[in-house]
């Protein structure tokens, strides 16, 4: 059994979404702090310029839980939909947006976390990605830092920890080890693929909707093509 553990973020990455479907149970961490100026409440879209960032505003305090985190404003709504509309206008699979996608986001959303999984498990089904999801609020887990992870993977039944790079540094091996837990981390490189705008290169790092309406039903194959063993 294979778990991995994130927070919610807003139309998160391609390797995120690898995460997933390298796991059996994908847990979202919804009940730690909410982490400002970082991807919980926004993320990136090629532009005709490059990057463009799609922030959605927040109320939140250095001891909001992301769970309990509002949106501040429901403008940001039609700011990001017409974004999205108009810089995927030649995306091949722009209808998939438009139909499937933007209904979820345009609903009536009182908190952050709640848009970021409804978003996120449409961009896992656009994926094929057939793990089992969870929230953390919702198991009987305790504890901060790797001791809240690995309270979390017993009541998940791990018997593998997927874990991310930037994780490597700070994690102590021995503390999912006592507890029948081994702890792997994800090796994946992101694959170029057709954008939009190709005159002025190939941007990696930008959420995964960028894959899938550009590639549609290959954006799995593309986003599995980046996956490396794990160790």
């Amino acid at each position: 059994m294979i778990v991995a553990i994130h927070q919610p973020q807003y139309l998160p990455w391609v390797p995120y979404c690898d995460k997933a479907d390298s796991c059996d149970v994908f847990v979202y961490l919804d009940d730690v702090q909410f982490q400002k100026n970082g991807l919980q409440n926004r993320n990136q879209i090629k532009a005709a310029t490059g990057r463009a960032w799609l922030t959605v505003p927040v109320h939140a305090t250095l001891s909001t839980v992301i769970a309990d985190t509002r949106i501040a404003d429901p403008r940001w709504q039609k700011k990001h939909t017409r974004s999205i509309e108009m810089n995927y206008a030649r995306a091949p699979y722009l209808e998939w947006f438009t139909t499937q996608l933007k209904p979820i986001l345009v609903r009536d959303w009182a908190f952050l976390a709640d848009l970021n999984i409804a978003a996120t498990e449409w961009l896992f089904e656009r994926l094929g990605i057939q793990c089992k999801r969870v929230r953390s609020s919702e198991l009987d887990a305790k504890g901060t830092g790797d001791n809240l992870l690995v309270s979390i993977c017993e009541a998940a039944g791990a018997k593998v920890y997927l874990s991310g790079q930037g994780a490597r540094a700070y994690q102590d091996k021995r503390k999912f080890e006592e507890r029948g837990i081994e702890l792997w981390y994800q090796q994946y490189q992101n694959q170029p693929y057709a954008q939009c705008y190709p005159e002025i290169g190939f941007v990696p790092d930008l959420s995964a909707l960028d894959l899938v309406l550009n590639m549609g039903p290959y954006a799995k194959k593309i986003m599995q093509s980046g996956k490396k063993q794990q160790a």
